[in-house]
């Protein structure tokens, strides 16, 4: 075993024992993952470049949309009268 020390009876302190490697792996992971980070983000942008770039974002709908408001107002509801004949028995 590489890991184990020489001399079994060696302490190591607390804090270093919890601390993690650091080294060219850690790094190199972390620039990976950002530079993915980053294509992925360019990407993303690149792909609505169109859609971000009009003037009008409602251009291409704005006939669909209106039809809704060309329609006739709903009837209200006729809610049905008390029925005062009958009342409820006072305790």
């Amino acid at each position: 075993m590489a890991d184990s020390p020489a001399n079994p009876e060696t302490k190591l302190p607390a804090t270093p024992a919890r601390q993690g490697a650091l080294g060219k792996p850690v790094l190199l992971v972390l620039v990976v993952s950002t530079a993915l980070a980053g294509i992925a983000l360019i990407s993303a942008w690149l792909f609505r470049a169109d859609d971000l770039a009009e003037v009008e974002p409602h251009a291409g709908r704005q006939t669909t949309d209106a039809t809704t408001f060309q329609q006739d107002a709903p009837a209200p509801i006729q809610n049905p009268a008390p029925d005062n004949q009958n009342p409820a028995p006072a305790n």
